[in-house]
């Protein structure tokens, strides 16, 4: 059972032969953790979701609206299941 999301970005370490990504936990969520979110919040219901940023702090705006998009996020399945 999922009981918390915790979402983060990343950084990407590349290399000859390819790339790799790092959970830094020091970008904004990709678009493509956003899509990823929304499955899983369509999947398995509102579940308390953590935006996850420990370095590189932006300014409050950018963390506020990273919050604000999960919200919506949750607020969309919400009016969905009533």
């Amino acid at each position: 059972m999922v009981q918390e999301i915790h979402l983060a970005g990343f950084t990407v370490n590349r290399f000859d032969d390819g790339e790799i990504l790092i959970d830094t936990h020091n970008q904004p969520v990709c678009p493509a953790v956003w899509a990823l979110y929304h499955q899983a919040v369509q999947r398995f219901g509102p579940i308390p979701t953590l935006i996850e940023w420990d370095t590189d702090l932006p300014e409050l705006a950018v963390l506020v609206a990273e919050a604000e998009r999960a919200d919506a996020i949750l607020e969309e399945r919400h009016a969905q299941a009533a």
